[in-house]
Parts: C-alpha cells; sequence; structure tokens
C-alpha cells in the first residue's frame, strides 16, 4: 500500500477513533445522566399531580371541619329538624362547596341524611348505597386525649359509582367540644372535570384511573405500583419519543385506589439525539476537513517528491545508468534524502567501476588458473601414467618377495591418491558454472548416490522426507564419502540411516551407521589433513565443503555402537517444502 494510501487511512481512521470514543463517551455518561433526569421530571410530574389531590382532600377537610363543628350541625344530629335541611343542604350549597355528596351519620356510622348532587351538571342523584354505612370509616377515627380536639379522616374510596375523594369528620359544637354526636362526610368523585382541572393546574398530559379496573384500556399497569415497591414508575413508549410516569394513591384503607398518569413528549431526548446527530455531522465535516488539509500538505511537501524520488530512482535502475543525479530543492528531509541518495549513487558509480576492474582481472586470472589447471591435470597425469607403468614393469621383474616391491606398491598408491585428487580439480574447476551452491533435495542424492555404491547387505534408511539444503554441489560426494568410510572401516555396518530434526532455528542432519565406530581419541583428528588412508576426498576436505554454506560436522558416535556424524544446518539454509 502507498504511504498516501496509508495516511489516508490512519487519518479517517483516527477520526472515526475520536469520534467514536466521544459517542461512546456520551453513552457512558451523558445519555444515562440524560435519561436520569427525565426520569426525575417525569416522577416530579406526577408527584405534583398527587400533591394536588393531597390538597384537595385537606381542602374537602377543612370544608367538612366549617360544617361538622357547628351548633346547627350538632343539633341537627339530635332532632333531625327539616329547617336545617330546607335551609343548608340547597344545590346551591353544593355548587359552592364545590362538593358530590353531603352524608350525616349517627354514632354507629348508620346513615341517617344524605344528598347527592352533581355540582357540574347540575343534577341530583341518589346516594351511593355502599355508603349506607360509614362504620368501616368511622373505625379509622379515635377520640384524642380529653383536651377537647377530635380526629377525623379524608381520603379516597373505590365505590361502584367511582373514585371519591371524601372527608368524614366528627359532629361537634361551634366551640369544638363534644360530645360527639354524629359524623358527617363530604366527598366529591374524582370524574374527569377534576382530572382535567389537576391536569391544568400541573400542566401536564394527565390521566386517572381506578387502580383495580381490570377492565381499564390503561392497563396493564406498572406491578411494582400495586405491590408497593415503589411510589412511582417511569417507562419508555416503544418509539421512545414518549415517557410515562405513574403515581399509585392509596384509599383509606391502604389498599390501591387511583393510578395517576402522566404522558409526556421526551423533549430532552429528541434535542438531545438531534444534538447527537449534529455533533456526528460536525466531527465528519472536521475529520474531513483535517483529512483534505493534511493531505494537501503532505502531497505538496512529501507525497508528489518521494513520487518523484521514485520515478528517478527507477529510470536510473531500468537504465542502469548511475552518472545521474536526483534534483531537489529546500531545507528538509526529503532534501536531504534526495543529497545521500546522490552521495550513495556516486559511491556506487565509484563501487561499480572498480568491480568491473577487479572482475575483470579476476576473470583473467579464472582463465589463466583454469588453462593452466587443465594442462597441469593433463600433463601431471600423463606423468602420473608413466610412473605407474614403469612401477608396473619394475615390481613384474623382480623376483617374488623381492625388498623393492613394498616400495613400488607405495609409489602405485601414491599414483592412485593424485590421480583422484586431480579427478576432483577436474570436478570443481575455479569460477566453473557448476560450482555455485544451490538448493539439493537430500533424499535424492542419498538414492543416487547409494544406488552406484557396493552396498550388499548393507540397508540404507532415510528418513529426511523432503527436506532440502542449500549447499555446494560437491555434497554428492561428502554423502559418498561417508557411506564409503562406513562401508570401508566401519567392519560389521548392517544398517546405514539418515535423518533430520529441527532444533531452535537450526536443522540437525544426521548420518549414523551400526559399526565399531571411532575411538574417542580420534573423533577431532578425522577431520585433520593427511589423517586416514588418503583415499578420495577425505573428512578434511568435507568438512572444508560444508564451511563454505557455514554447515558445521561433528562425530559423536559411541564407539563399539556405530558412527554418527551431525551435520548443523543454520537458519535459511535448509528448507521442507510445504512447511
Amino acid at each position: 500500500m502507498l504511504i498516501r494510501k496509508k495516511v489516508i487511512a490512519a487519518i479517517i481512521l483516527l477520526v472515526l477513533i475520536l469520534g467514536l470514543a466521544i459517542l461512546g463517551s456520551m453513552q457512558l455518561v451523558l445519555i444515562p445522566t440524560r435519561d436520569r433526569i427525565e426520569a426525575i421530571e417525569a416522577e416530579e410530574k406526577v408527584s405534583n399531580a398527587m400533591h394536588v389531590v393531597e390538597y384537595e382532600l385537606d381542602s374537602l377537610r377543612a370544608t367538612g371541619l366549617d360544617w361538622s363543628a357547628w351548633d346547627d350541625t350538632y343539633y341537627f344530629i339530635q332532632d333531625h329538624s327539616q329547617p336545617y335541611i330546607d335551609n343548608n343542604l340547597m344545590n346551591n350549597t353544593f355548587t359552592s362547596l364545590k362538593v358530590d355528596l353531603m352524608m350525616y351519620y349517627d354514632l354507629n356510622g348508620t346513615l341517617f341524611y344524605g344528598k347527592g348532587y352533581d355540582y357540574i351538571e347540575l343534577r341530583p342523584f341518589d346516594t351511593p348505597e355502599s355508603l349506607n354505612s360509614a362504620e368501616s370509616i368511622i373505625g379509622q377515627i379515635h377520640d384524642l386525649p380529653e383536651d377537647s380536639t377530635y380526629s377525623d379522616v379524608q381520603g379516597i374510596l373505590s365505590l361502584p359509582e367511582g373514585v371519591l375523594l371524601f372527608s368524614l369528620n366528627p359532629i361537634i359544637k361551634s366551640d369544638y367540644t363534644g360530645p360527639v354526636a354524629g359524623y358527617l362526610l363530604i366527598g366529591r368523585y374524582l370524574d374527569e372535570t377534576e382530572v382535567d382541572k389537576i391536569a391544568t393546574l400541573t400542566s401536564t398530559n394527565l390521566t386517572i384511573f381506578n387502580a383495580m379496573d381490570e377492565e381499564s384500556s390503561l392497563y396493564p399497569v406498572p406491578q411494582a405500583l400495586l405491590e408497593g415497591k415503589s411510589p412511582s414508575f417511569v417507562e419508555i413508549s416503544d418509539d421512545n419519543n414518549r415517557i410515562f410516569s405513574y403515581g399509585l394513591m392509596r384509599d383509606v384503607f391502604d389498599k390501591p385506589a387511583i393510578i395517576l398518569k402522566v404522558d409526556s413528549e421526551r423533549l430532552t431526548y429528541q434535542a438531545s439525539q438531534q444534538s447527537m446527530i449534529l455533533f456526528v455531522v460536525i466531527i465528519a465535516g472536521i475529520g474531513c476537513a483535517a483529512v483534505l488539509a493534511v493531505l494537501f500538505i503532505l502531497d505538496r511537501d512529501i507525497f508528489s517528491r518521494l513520487s518523484y524520488l521514485e520515478r528517478s530512482m527507477k529510470d536510473i535502475a531500468e537504465s542502469r545508468d548511475f552518472s545521474k543525479r536526483i534534483e531537489s530543492s529546500g531545507d528538509d528531509e526529503v532534501t536531504s534524502l534526495s543529497s545521500g541518495i546522490n552521495l550513495t549513487l556516486i559511491a556506487l558509480e565509484e563501487h561499480i567501476r572498480s568491480e568491473r576492474g577487479a572482475v575483470q582481472s579476476a576473470w583473467m586470472a579464472n582463465e589463466k588458473l583454469t588453462l593452466l589447471s587443465k594442462i597441469t591435470s593433463h600433463d601431471v597425469l600423463n606423468q602420473v601414467t608413466v610412473i605407474r607403468g614403469f612401477t608396473d614393469l619394475t615390481r613384474d621383474s623382480l623376483p617374488v618377495g623381492a625388498p623393492a616391491i613394498r616400495y613400488l606398491d607405495r609409489i602405485a598408491e601414491a599414483s592412485i591418491s593424485i590421480e583422484d585428487q586431480l579427478g576432483f580439480t577436474r570436478e570443481y574447476l575455479i569460477g566453473g558454472s557448476e560450482s555455485a551452491p544451490a538448493w539439493f533435495n537430500v533424499s535424492e542424492l542419498v538414492r543416487r548416490v547409494t544406488l552406484k555404491m557396493p552396498l550388499g547387505a548393507v540397508k540404507v534408511e532415510d528418513e529426511c522426507g523432503d527436506l532440502e539444503i542449500f549447499t555446494d554441489p560437491l555434497f554428492h560426494r561428502i554423502v559418498y564419502n561417508l557411506v564409503d568410510n562406513s562401508l570401508s572401516h566401519g567392519e560389521k555396518v548392517t544398517r546405514i540411516r539418515f535423518l533430520f530434526r529441527s532444533e531452535g532455528e537450526e536443522g540437525v542432519l544426521t548420518y549414523e551407521d551400526d559399526g565399531i565406530g571411532i575411538p574417542y581419541e580420534e573423533k577431532e583428528h578425522i577431520f585433520m589433513k593427511g589423517f586416514g588412508k588418503h583415499k578420495g576426498l577425505g573428512l578434511f576436505l568435507t568438512r572444508g565443503i560444508l564451511a563454505i554454506s557455514n554447515i558445521s560436522i561433528r562425530e559423536n558416535g559411541i564407539p563399539g555402537q556405530g558412527a554418527r556424524f551431525e551435520l548443523r544446518i543454520p537458519k535459511g539454509f535448509f528448507r521442507i517444502p510445504g512447511k
């Protein structure tokens, strides 16, 4: 990927990470805070509505106290006089007091007079039969200690006719003395008009319904409210645009009576969503502007100049004209890089010029050495042939058992050794095209080498798999030499084994046989020049050839159990295709 693309990707990624980090922070901090504020506001709205209902109850208590602590009412409860009814319980009284019920009870809670009048629609109605007895309600009232003060009760009643707000006060004299003669209940139905009035006072979209009215379309209500686990409850609509807050008020018997529901638009949520969208747009705009500005600066000061350097270096590489130079101006890192490249080109040009001269000299010297090697090998072989010929003739002319024969045998052995060394020189001519190191499949080399050797009953086991090593082409002679040493000196060899293992970053190629092995005192000497019977390359040349590829060799077999050679191959000089 080009640097320009990497920089663009990095800047875009940075802007995205920044935006995601900010949005994540908002999700973790701002949004929960917003939701908590919305919940608190919603709870306050339903709480305000509940306070208004409580205020209505307090106003009913004040009205009830005015009527129950009155001598006229006190004597009415005793004599049941009609003038009291005619003069006080007219329709206008209900309208001015804004009440729907006024009911009078004796001390046993039995109704002896009651009147119902809808002060909104201005029509009378029958009093609820369920209020013909107030004994259960009166049971909530008790006399206080003898201080001429009497208690009353206010609350909510869920009646078949509807939800009733009421105040029940003991009937006493105007000077607040007793004894209690009876009880007066003043009530107002919590109908739609009352709900609308409370909604107007609290500036809310309020709905009030019976907590036990399971047929209501507003069900199901939050179970936590009915179980008394929470005085209020807040939930969000499915479309997230509205928030509902619920509040529970209990009746005089501490049972769920009414549930107040406030339906509010989530203005804070909508504003925050719009703000978040605007914020994302702003971040995106800033990010795009930053990307364009940075790219403009980078392209002007870096990328375009780097592209020029790339084209110039490519042109120099293709033309191989290292005398060309790169033009540059300015005083920055790119200019310094251009100057460094020019200095490198100057040094490279001088090095190439020197190398060409050295290569030419080396080529000429190599040609001379190759020619000399060929001539010398040819002439020396001719002379060796003459020596061997005259040695054979001399041996044949001497009588059997003559002392000189053993000297002639030594001369013949020396001649054979000379021929072997000259044969090696022919295989490995200096600078020859076939002498360069290359990759060789070890199993293939073992198979080809051992196929031409007189193994007899000796079994060769190859456990190298697809191992390939990078080494000198004469590696096959090393394999040959190791096998030949086992056949020649192992005496009791029946098995030869090649195996490979990885050890850290190195590879270990092991050659072992089950012959007599090598004595401990000879383990280092076997790699010295001149050690052994002077046949073939010898382990001296084996170690030297392996050293060209940084491959070391050592013998660590146990005498009497066989020879064992380990070739340690450095990283990069071995491979197993497919792994």
